[in-house]
């Protein structure tokens, strides 16, 4: 009996490579994300052990990835993002695609029907590494962590610069620095009242 009913898609990014297994009814059986640092044959390599590849018939893979497949079926990968997108929330009325490198927007019409796409300037470039450098400066284990800390963000939002990664940064740093000091002073003052409550 065969057995080969599934597919298999592979994004390979600047930064990262995503690996997705579909079964007949386009249902998710396995999805892995990994960083590949450069190593990217290594890394596809070592997520693809985790697949059992004797249930693939077929193998699509993004206009992005690297001409490191000798098999498989390419497609663009703006397409791809907005077939995905539609298939899974029909209602989609725009779509932000970030990357580390870039990120636009996709409008659809009421219709539903591709309208327009609109990149970000290469001065803005970096967006999702950018993103991921300063989960690391802030000593988070991962993108999901910073995430959930700025959804769970209860004060003021902070100003930063959306037109420059390098404005961005400096921002980000000096609101940063600001939370610091105004932490050290929060606990100077704390620690008076104590010493004026116990003398």
């Amino acid at each position: 009996m065969n057995m080969k009913t599934n597919i298999l898609g592979i994004d390979v990014g600047s930064v990262a490579i995503s690996i997705a297994v579909i079964d007949k009814n386009n249902k998710f059986i396995q999805t892995a994300y990994n960083f590949h640092k450069g190593q990217i044959a290594q890394s596809l390599a070592n997520l693809l052990k985790e697949i059992d590849l004797s249930t693939i018939k077929a193998i699509g893979y993004t206009s992005s990835t690297p001409k490191i497949l000798k098999y498989g079926s390419q497609t663009d990968t703006r397409v791809a993002y907005i077939t995905a997108a539609k298939f899974l929330n029909p209602g989609v009325n725009a779509l932000l695609i970030i990357g580390a490198e870039k990120f636009g927007l996709v409008s659809f019409n009421e219709r539903g029907e591709y309208l327009n796409y609109k990149p970000n300037s290469s001065c803005a470039a970096g967006t999702g590494n950018f993103l991921d450098q300063q989960a690391e400066r802030l000593n988070l284990d991962n993108i999901k962590e910073f995430s959930d800390k700025a959804l769970a963000n209860k004060r003021e939002i902070p100003l930063i610069a959306s037109r420059c990664a390098v404005f961005a940064k400096t921002d980000l740093i000096h609101v940063q620095l600001a939370f610091y000091a105004e932490g050290n002073i929060m606990r100077r003052n704390s620690l008076s009242i104590l010493h004026c409550h116990f003398t």
